[in-house]
């Protein structure tokens, strides 16, 4: 038996193949994500890359855009035009994110990078799930919100001069040029998650860590706090802001009263544990 899992966002897509639970090959191409593209570029692009000759004979496909029966359908369809014979699984990427860090145990998940999603997972299932918002009204603790949160500091001069000037230096950007990313160009929140890694490297400074306690502590509040006996659970997360600030991130959970549970940066270990676990 061959196993394909693919762990996809709208950037990149990582692929693993299982052949007798063994993994045997490993790849990245273009982000899938049906709600930027239909299954006919999909399927365009999946032709010009090596996944012609993986030949699997089960498809487990986690991806952005997949929570919704539209976007799985988009999806499968342009899987089952280069894998004829394959059966395949179509499930969003926050319940990757579950399977990868909860296995079958009970869990509170969350996946934090240019946006953020949770779920109350109960060793099955999601059995509850808070919405995301986008990073204008919700996405608390995402890198999208915690971009926007710097920035406004930033160009509010509330940040130490040095931060400021080496910010500067690094990303040789002025004031209406940000405000142009933002408000009138394409995709202002990866453009501003794209700071994330600054703010991890300056958040030694009291108005940049105080960026970071408010971005996480908002997410506490909306997200965690609201889900059935919260503090009964662990809390893990993916992705990379939870990289970065991972040791924020716990040590705020455990002021709060809640359980740090696992932080990894991609689904994709997690993902093969269990489906080596779970062969059929």
């Amino acid at each position: 038996m061959k196993v394909l899992i693919a762990d996809s966002g709208s950037t990149k897509t990582e692929w693993t193949l299982l052949e007798d639970n063994m993994v045997v090959r490993s790849l990245y191409t273009e982000g899938i994500n049906p709600n930027q593209a239909n299954e006919e570029v999909i399927a365009k692009m999946l032709l010009k890359t090596e996944l012609r000759s993986f030949a699997p004979t089960h498809i487990y496909f986690y991806g952005s855009g997949c929570g919704s029966a539209s976007g799985k359908n988009i999806v499968r369809n342009a899987l089952d035009a280069l894998f004829t014979s394959a059966e395949i699984t179509i499930e969003s990427d926050l319940f990757a994110a579950a399977r990868a860090l909860c296995g079958s145990e009970k869990g509170i998940v969350a996946i934090m990078g240019t946006g953020s999603s949770s779920c109350l997972y109960d060793g099955l299932n999601i059995a509850e799930q808070r919405p995301s918002l986008g990073f204008i009204l919700g996405d608390e603790g995402s890198g999208a919100v915690l971009g926007k949160m710097f920035v406004k500091k930033l160009l509010y001069g509330e940040l130490p001069q040095t931060v400021t000037d080496k910010f500067y230096e690094e990303f040789p950007i002025d004031k209406e040029a940000i405000i142009a990313r933002v408000y009138r160009e394409p995709y202002p929140n990866r453009f501003l998650a794209t700071f994330a890694g600054f703010i991890a490297q300056h958040k030694q400074h009291g108005p940049v860590n105080e960026i970071i306690r408010d971005n996480f502590n908002g997410f506490i509040r909306s997200h965690v706090s609201k889900y059935t006996d919260a503090k009964k659970f662990p809390v893990h997360f993916t992705g990379s802001i939870a990289h970065y600030f991972g040791e924020e991130m716990k040590g705020l959970l455990q002021w709060n009263g809640y359980t740090p549970g696992k932080i990894e940066q991609s689904p994709m270990e997690g993902l093969i544990r269990y489906h080596q676990a779970n062969a059929r």
